[in-house]
């Protein structure tokens, strides 16, 4: 397959997905772009060379996985876009960790900024994990699921190809598929929401508030979310790994 028919599959793959879920897809973009406008507030204030810069960090590195993880859905790339999503899930994770434990900033920032000198290392997410509590718990299940894509385990390696009693087909380059991507938009979805909090707490630190009419049409959106979620939920659990 030479670069021009990959790139074809992918576009006819796109056309095939937005057809198909068309509001799925957008109330994804509107999570993210909500983020991004949660973010906004900060722009031109002074905030530390510490916890909140770090957050900073984290949440564009996750903003930029989870967007290109949505193009990886659309195009066709299931495996690729869960691949992001843990990315994504782990900076959630230690963004809420470092919160927590602001003493331990210095970890992630000794590579970033010189006068940091910290010792020690960095802690695994299974113990962040179990730090976070019940939050933690919920975000090690869907954790778990998203590592058997983003390791070659069996559990993850059925979904790169497709077969009937007569062919075999390997997915080289896109393959739309709605049942794949319901599962990717289920966990776009689920990961970006939890970014939400993240940016109103970065608001509150940096600004002394959050803004209101962001925090009311934030909630507008989770409740959108919410709906899908629980409506695909047991679908997805079943095609997932």
């Amino acid at each position: 397959m030479n670069d021009l028919s990959v790139d074809r599959v992918d576009q006819e793959c796109r056309r095939a997905a937005l057809a198909a879920m068309p509001k799925e897809i957008a109330l994804f973009d509107g999570i993210l772009v909500h983020v991004n406008h949660g973010i906004h507030p900060l722009s031109g204030k002074a905030h530390d060379r510490g916890l909140n810069f770090l957050a900073l960090l984290l949440i564009s590195r996750a903003f930029g996985s989870l967007w290109r993880a949505r193009e990886d859905a659309v195009c066709g790339y299931p495996v690729q876009c869960l691949t992001l999503c843990r990315s994504a899930l782990e900076d959630w994770g230690t963004v809420l960790y470092v919160e927590r434990h602001p003493d331990l900033r210095g970890l992630w920032l000794r590579g970033v900024l010189e006068e940091v000198q910290t010792a020690g290392k960095l802690p695994r997410f299974k113990d962040i994990w179990a730090d976070l509590g019940q939050l933690g718990q919920r975000a090690e299940e869907a954790y778990g699921v998203l590592s058997l894509f983003s390791h070659p385990r069996d559990r993850g390696l059925p979904w790169l190809y497709h077969w009937d009693p007569e062919t075999t087909y390997l997915h080289v380059g896109g393959h739309f598929d709605q049942r794949d991507l319901t599962v990717c938009l289920y966990f776009l979805i689920v990961v970006a929401q939890m970014f939400l909090e993240r940016a109103a707490q970065l608001q509150f630190r940096v600004v002394g508030d959050v803004d209101a009419e962001w925090v009311r049409r934030g909630n507008e959106i989770s409740e959108e979310a919410s709906t899908f979620m629980n409506r695909v939920h047991d679908d997805v659990m079943k095609r997932a790994p």
